[in-house]
């Protein structure tokens, strides 16, 4: 069951965050304080934040926005797996990546890819050298 109404505006999809979808992740009372409120009024807490708290506290990180509007509320929270840290929407700070990274988190940076641009003449296909 899910409390989410996808209002706060954002293009990512539960979970953009983690380099493998292989994780363990468990249900957690998340409180109101300290939610973002969106552009429609909702109280909204960010999926990649540090749970309970971006601190020694850290437990896990949110695995999807969960709207805190009414109050706290249930949501589903990442306990241990591998995370692209440059995907959150907070910066860790050190205490909270020690105790995280502790509890079973690996913490990588998303590799950059580059596409080329356009091809500048050669083959178009097929095969190329060789003899029959």
């Amino acid at each position: 069951m899910s409390f989410n109404l996808n209002e706060t505006g954002l293009p990512y999809p539960a979970g953009y965050f983690l380099a493998h979808e292989e994780c363990v992740r468990e249900t957690r009372q998340i409180p109101q304080a300290g939610a973002s409120t969106a552009p429609n009024g909702g109280k909204y807490v960010k999926a990649g934040t540090p749970f309970p708290s971006n601190d020694a506290n850290a437990i896990g990180i949110l695995y999807e926005d969960v709207d805190v509007t009414t109050g706290d509320m249930p949501g589903s929270v990442v306990m241990s797996g591998r995370i692209y840290e440059n995907r959150l929407p907070v910066t860790l700070i050190t205490a909270a990546k020690t105790a995280l990274t502790a509890k079973g988190f690996v913490f990588i940076t998303e590799p950059s890819v580059t596409r080329p641009s356009g091809t500048t003449g050669g083959t178009t296909g097929g095969t190329t050298g060789g003899t029959t």
